[in-house]
Parts: structure tokens; sequence; C-alpha cells
């Protein structure tokens, strides 16, 4: 090997231009050319899956289910109070029409009162003027339908008569066409001083007819009270004698 130590004969120079040279415009800029930018669609965003608490699921489940029965619950008492008054509008209903047919019942049986009463009064007022004329003729006791009575009364035709004949238009016999002769009865009555009996009225003698006997009872009975006399008194006493059919 062998090296090589040997200086290099470089020379540097500068060369300079004398002559005057403008210098060169300078380069005008050019704009960029302007790019519409597109808006920018909006990126979808991805729903995030919350895991729900299953104490508050629960929680809310329970509360859904109490509404749900209060809304029944209203329901059904709407319900229950609309039958109600549905059932209370059907009563008042059927209570106004009894009252209706009760009234109109009641004025039927008024007007059959009416003339049952008219009727027995004609009844009464020919018994009355028949037995009248009958007591004028015999006096007291005597035959038909008399009083024997106690106190101021005693052998008054009148009083007798009228006595007669209100016990006879309550007696309601119907066997005397075919009942022979002319069965008799007496009773005894007890009177107060306001006509009405006093004590059950007593058997004094029988007509041998018991249906008969019962039917003059009741006939007495139906009758009280006694009329008052013209002095404004009722006998403390009557015998009745009643004749079936009269003479």
């Amino acid at each position: 090997m062998s090296w090589q130590n040997k200086a290099s004969n470089v020379v540097e120079a500068e060369l300079w231009d004398t002559t005057t040279r403008e210098a060169a415009p300078k380069p005008i800029p050019i704009p960029d050319p302007v790019v519409e930018e597109k808006p920018k669609e909006p990126v979808p965003v991805k729903e995030e899956v919350r895991q729900e608490d299953p104490e508050i699921a629960l929680a809310q489940e329970k509360k859904r289910k109490l509404l749900e029965k209060k809304k029944e619950e209203e329901h059904q008492r709407e319900l229950a109070e609309k039958k109600r008054k549905e059932e209370q509008q059907e009563k008042l209903a059927e209570q106004k029409r009894k009252e209706e047919k009760l009234a109109q019942e009641a004025a039927e049986k008024k007007k059959l009162l009416a003339k049952d009463k008219k009727k027995s009064d004609d009844l009464y007022k020919e018994e009355l003027a028949r037995v009248t004329n009958q007591a004028a003729k015999v006096g007291s006791g005597g035959s038909g339908t008399a009083d024997k009575s106690t106190g101021n009364n005693r052998g008054d035709p009148s009083y007798i008569a009228k006595i007669a004949a209100k016990v006879r238009s309550n007696t309601v016999f119907g066997g005397i066409d075919s009942t022979a002769g002319n069965p008799t009865v007496e009773y005894s009555i007890n009177l107060l001083p306001d006509g009405s009996l006093r004590g059950a009225i007593r058997k004094v003698k029988s007509s041998g007819i018991v249906s008969f006997d019962d039917a003059v009872a009741a006939g007495i009975e139906k009758s009280a009270p006694f009329p008052r006399d013209k002095t404004g008194l009722v006998p403390t006493s009557l015998t009745l004698v009643y004749r079936m059919k009269e003479e």
C-alpha cells in the first residue's frame, strides 16, 4: 500500500456584471379556487342501550297496575250508582202506580159505600115508617119487630120504631121464605149513655134457628151506637123482640 499526500491547486474567483438590469416582476398570486363545501350529513348517533334497573321496572309496573285498578273501581262505582238511581226511579214509579191504584180503589169503594148507605137509609126510612104505624096500633112489645125499654122511653112508639127499624136494616138472613111459621128471638141489651153497647148482648129466648139468632145478634151489634130519644137520652137497657116475618 502507498499513500500520496499532494496539495491541490484550486483557484476561486467571483464574477461581477457591471451593467444595470431591472429586477424581474414579482409573480401575481393566483387565488385558490373556491370550493363549495357540501353540508355534512349528520352522523347518526347510535342510541345507547341502557340497561333498566329491575327494581325500577317492577315499581313502574306496580304503579301502572294500581292506576288500572283505581280506574276499574271508579268505573264499577259509577255503574253501581247508575243502577241505584235507576232502581230508585223504578221504586218511585212503582210506588206512584200503587198510590194511584189505591186512590182509584178508594174512590170506587167510596162510591159503593155511598150507594150502600143510600140504600140502607132508604130501607131504614121505609122500615121506620112501617114500624111506627104498627107500634102506634099495638104499643110497646107488640107484634113484628118491637122494643121493650126501661126508663122514660117505655111506651114511646116513635123511639121503639126507630130502634126496631135500625136493627132490621142491619140484619141479613136469607132463609125467611123457606122457614115455616114466624120464629122469634129476644135479646137483652145494655147501653152506655152514648148509645154504645155496655158489655155483650144476652139472648133471652131463642127462635130455635141458630143461624137466624146469630143474624139478629150481628144486626144489633152493627146498629150500635143506638140513637137518643126526644129528650136527648139513651135507655140503660132494652129487650129486643125480633120476629122473622113481618105481620
